[in-house]
């Protein structure tokens, strides 16, 4: 959605909700459906509190959960997917332009024209709808575009009740439509030919997308040579031959050792600090949470197989030598066994792959027992035919492993706007999951 929508808050509350009666249906355009998720979106999300609703939409709640029922879950927690479409409607629907005028939102009903078709460019939308419910403990949820907007949790306190039996009056009426379709066996292939690519899930080639952004490319590897590469796949094919790991070990260990390693890969990836002691830099550029390896005598083995042994050390984060989120920072991790001690170096982010990379390389070269997690994926992507998974818009492009089943994708993103037909183009799309009745 453009700047326009989240602009003025105060603009969609102008809007002048009403019912549009056509052949006995609740007609809402785009606009006003946006207004509703906008206010409901997460609102049940309190662990106190829960929406509470009046009269009129809680049956309309109970008549939509019914109807339901009429079609098969797609998982485990018997939850219903179906995709509705609006319509954007005349400009009325938008808002009251003598009300924004007057209070300067616009200044001409030009300025006004243009606001509407940034936030709603399109002049049919596509919304996926998504209902979970727990009959046993009378749980209820609806998602509209992967966000909640109505929970109903009896084991929650209930606030003040909304009236928003419009809403749930529309969402009834399209659950209806689609039952409809389903039976006369017209909706998945509807879907299927006429749902727009942004709501798709695709996956495009390392290569493909960056030959359409090739100035991408030239910034991933900046700081990445060829004979790095080169460097690169002749230790992952060297590691290929060891897959269990069995190879490799160093007899003893000691705090300053593991600080040494460390600082090869801050060298090597130009980080501040290269005057400190080894022990310093890991100070300057860990996580902080050692749980107290920076105290122990930093050259005896035996206080660092002491400490490597208490498990205290397990809720800090020690091995996190280069912080970054859950998802993008470096852990140089430490293995032991009877045969002596190991590490893994891992680091699989798309913005983290140059720098562990070159860590590993660093490591290598000085013989360090090293294993790099994710190195075949990594040399996919270093050599551009790693696989990118594309997700539908609303979905946060992180953790989608399961959108893909039986690919080892680790990249994800929304589909862009800019190029949009080129990428399209060159995206192999996976079907969308079929919609059934139950017999």
């Amino acid at each position: 959605m453009s700047h326009c929508f989240a602009h003025s808050l105060k603009m969609l509350q102008n809007i002048r909700i009403c019912k549009e009666v056509s052949n006995l249906k609740n007609t809402l355009y785009t606009p006003q459906i946006e207004y509703y998720s906008s206010i409901l979106k997460d609102n049940g999300l309190s662990s106190r509190h829960s929406n509470s609703y009046d009269e009129r939409t809680f049956q309309l709640l109970d008549e939509l959960f019914a109807l339901l029922k009429d079609i098969a879950p797609i998982s485990n927690n018997e939850s219903r997917e179906l995709w509705f479409s609006s319509e954007r409607g005349p400009i009325e629907k938008y808002g009251n332009y003598e009300e924004l005028l007057a209070d300067g939102e616009v200044s001409s009903h030009e300025e006004f024209e243009s606001m509407w078709k940034d936030a709603f460019p399109n002049e049919i939308s596509w919304h996926n709808f998504t209902a979970v419910e727990n009959e046993e403990i009378g749980y209820r949820a609806v998602f509209l575009h992967h966000r909640m907007v109505i929970e109903q949790d009896p084991r929650k306190e209930r606030g003040f009740p909304l009236d928003i039996s419009e809403f749930a009056e529309w969402l009834v009426e399209c659950v209806k439509d689609c039952i409809a379709e389903l039976e006369a066996g017209t909706y998945n292939e509807r879907i299927e030919k006429e749902l727009p690519p942004q709501h798709r899930t695709g996956i495009i080639k390392r290569s493909d997308y960056w030959d359409i952004f090739p100035e991408r490319r030239n910034k991933f590897f900046e700081n990445l040579s060829p004979d790095e590469i080169r460097e690169f796949r002749r230790y992952t094919e060297e590691q290929r031959t060891d897959p269990k790991r069995q190879s490799l070990r160093k007899a003893t260990l000691t705090a300053n050792e593991y600080f040494e390693y460390c600082a090869l890969g801050y060298r090597v990836n130009d980080y501040s600090g290269k005057d400190l002691s080894p022990r310093d830099q890991y100070r300057k550029h860990s996580d902080g949470r050692d749980q107290g390896l920076t105290k122990i005598d930093p050259d005896s083995p035996e206080e660092f197989l002491q400490w490597f042994k208490n498990p205290n050390w397990v809720i800090g984060h020690p091995f996190e030598v280069c912080r970054g989120g859950n998802s993008t920072h470096i852990s140089l991790h430490v293995d032991h066994d009877e045969r002596g001690y190991s590490l893994l170096l891992a680091g699989s982010s798309r913005t983290r792959t140059v720098e562990t990379i070159k860590f590993f390389i660093a490591l290598k070269k000085v013989g360090a027992p090293v294993y790099l997690h994710d190195a075949e994926k990594l040399l996919e992507r270093v050599t551009e035919s790693e696989e990118i998974g594309i997700v539908p818009d609303g979905i946060i492009p992180a953790y989608c492993h399961s959108m893909f089943p039986g690919r080892n994708i680790s990249d994800f993103m929304n589909l862009p706007y800019e190029n949009r037909e080129l990428i399209v183009a060159k995206t192999h799309w996976l079907p969308e999951p079929k919609v059934e009745l139950l017999k």
